[in-house]
């Protein structure tokens, strides 16, 4: 067993943003057609019962992967193979006994989750995807195993194989549900059930393949390696993996409570339960698409834990600086014309997938302006977290997330129970949060010695998207004109595309040393024509 020769830290991260490409394409493909059949009202079953679910299953894994990473990668670069090999089994067991119990807890508890969510109408929907907790656990400590490995296939193949059974069986249970006349309540829970049965298929084949990769290492084994006890290790293990959960588990549970306060207090605003779901659905429907670039960029924050980690088990801080500054330029570069686009073309967008509940565009649209700027300080949140992690700062996190969700749920008591305000203050408040987080996450970086450059990190890309920004919002109108609307926003989108790719090679925003770890790097520098 060993880490994949010539594997780099960007080579990795493109494994994963690959992978994350195809599962948000899939993600599309399950969510617009529901979107399509039940409209605002059923997204917002859905949505109480996916954060319900998020939050659970956060505080279950969201530390495992990054410790079993983190402990793998160091244990590899030192030769400890042997001591990696425990470090997965003793992840894998203890870790399913805890998904074990937080699937039991949603099960049982669902009724108590669900008084404080002010929406009884989620109660199947809650019951239909608790199952997905135990299988997360499962996949997440083998995915940690590999990606300390730097091997990102097992991870990236896996997030496929769970996207295509939700999008499949998903989409089978709500149509086959409504077919029969069965009410929404019961067609959301249909729908999310395709979850359940995507998280099944995907951690039957990642356990296959562990089990195949076990059965070689031990022919490989040779001798008796130094190895540390069980109790140190696991004792280690949850050392790096509670502080992460914990600060992962803030950002978790102040979005679930965030989610009970902002439909409570659309209530207290004067409106019925059905009419706070419909409202809090149309956001979650600007929501999804916020949350599209954020799955991409998650695979640059996986990627760097086990890069940074290993070059500072080897005390080379200059290797980690340089791999700081990558993944800031790459997170910039990804986040920008995202969360440009969005902003500047929300209606035109929503139109195009979500043609046949119009009207619940035009509440959604307004809300998915506002959340634009979101988008890159979500994308350099999760990024700094990962960075943090991997120099050793686990708790830093942890406080930093603290105080964004304090910020958050202040700005969302007061503005979305307003209600000239209403649910519009809810965007507001996610871009304050994630805002406050970043800024307090990069002083802690800088105060570490790991040092980086604005100009170098964030100047040029946030040029090019300026320049596409405008691009797309004035040259749309006369397209729409000429083409049609939904003709014009996809070549308005293209072209667009085109005129960042151009701005990125004449503001020479990506260096030629990025360019160089890519797959066929040198030849994607010779046809850029860029020099050092």
């Amino acid at each position: 067993m060993k880490k994949k020769s010539g594997a780099s830290f960007i080579q990795s991260a493109a494994i994963l943003m690959a992978a994350s490409i195809v599962v948000k394409l899939i993600g599309a493909l399950f969510s617009i057609p529901l979107t399509n059949i039940y409209g605002a009202d059923g997204t917002g079953i859905f949505n109480v019962a996916y954060y319900i679910y998020t939050a659970l299953f956060i505080i279950a894994t969201a530390g495992l992967p990054v410790a079993v990473s983190k402990m793998v990668s160091e244990a590899t670069t030192l030769g400890r193979h042997r001591e990696a090999r425990k470090i997965g089994r003793l992840a894998l067991i203890s870790f399913s006994l805890i998904g074990a119990f937080f699937t039991a807890l949603m099960m049982l508890g669902v009724d108590v989750f669900l008084s404080f969510a002010s929406n009884s109408m989620a109660r199947y929907a809650v019951l239909a995807i608790a199952p997905s907790i135990f299988f997360v656990a499962i996949m997440s400590a083998i995915r940690g195993y590999y990606q300390g490995l730097s091997d990102m296939m097992p991870t990236a193949i896996s997030q496929v194989i769970e996207a295509l059974g939700k999008l499949i069986f998903g989409l089978l249970l709500a149509y086959y549900l409504m077919d029969r006349g069965y009410n929404l309540e019961i067609v959301v829970a249909g729908a999310i059930g395709g979850v359940t049965i995507g998280t099944v298929l995907s951690a039957a084949y990642i356990i296959l393949i562990r089990l195949r990769d076990v059965r070689r290492e031990k022919r490989e084994d040779t001798g008796r390696q130094e190895c540390a006890p069980s109790g140190a290790l696991l004792k280690r293990l949850f050392k790096i993996a509670i502080p992460v959960t914990v600060g992962a588990s803030v950002m978790s549970l102040t979005n679930l409570i965030d989610m009970f306060l902002v439909m409570s207090r659309l209530q207290d605003g004067g409106m019925t339960e059905p009419q706070a779901n419909y409202v809090y659905g149309a956001y979650g429907m600007a929501v999804k698409f916020f949350n599209l670039p954020q799955t991409v960029i998650v695979g640059i924050g996986i990627s760097i834990i086990p890069a940074i980690s290993a070059a500072l088990a080897l005390r080379n801080r200059d290797r980690a600086k340089s791999l700081t500054e990558s993944s800031f330029r790459l997170t910039a570069l990804l986040s920008l014309p995202c969360a440009v686009g969005l902003a500047v073309l929300p209606k035109p967008i929503m139109d195009l997938l979500y043609y046949s509940v119009p009207d619940d565009v035009i509440v959604a649209a307004p809300l998915l302006t506002l959340l634009g700027p979101a988008v890159l300080l979500v994308a350099m949140v999760s990024v700094t977290n990962a960075i943090l992690q991997a120099i050793g700062k686990e708790t830093a996190p942890v406080f930093t997330m603290l105080i964004g969700g304090i910020v958050k749920l202040i700005a969302n008591y007061t503005m979305v129970g307003t209600p000239s305000i209403g649910i519009h203050g809810a965007p507001i408040g996610t871009s304050l949060c994630y805002g406050t987080v970043m800024v307090l996450n990069l002083i802690v970086i800088s105060r570490t010695g790991v040092r980086f450059s604005f100009r170098a990190s964030f100047l040029k890309p946030m040029i090019a998207a300026a320049v596409m920004g405008v691009f797309a919002y004035f040259a749309y109108a006369p397209m729409a004109a000429v083409l049609g609307a939904k003709l014009g926003v996809l070549i308005d989108v293209l072209l667009s595309g085109v005129i960042y790719l151009m701005m990125i090679v004449v503001t020479r925003a990506l260096p030629k040393s990025d360019i160089l770890m890519l797959p066929k790097g040198e030849k994607i520098a010779k046809l850029l024509k860029i020099n050092d």
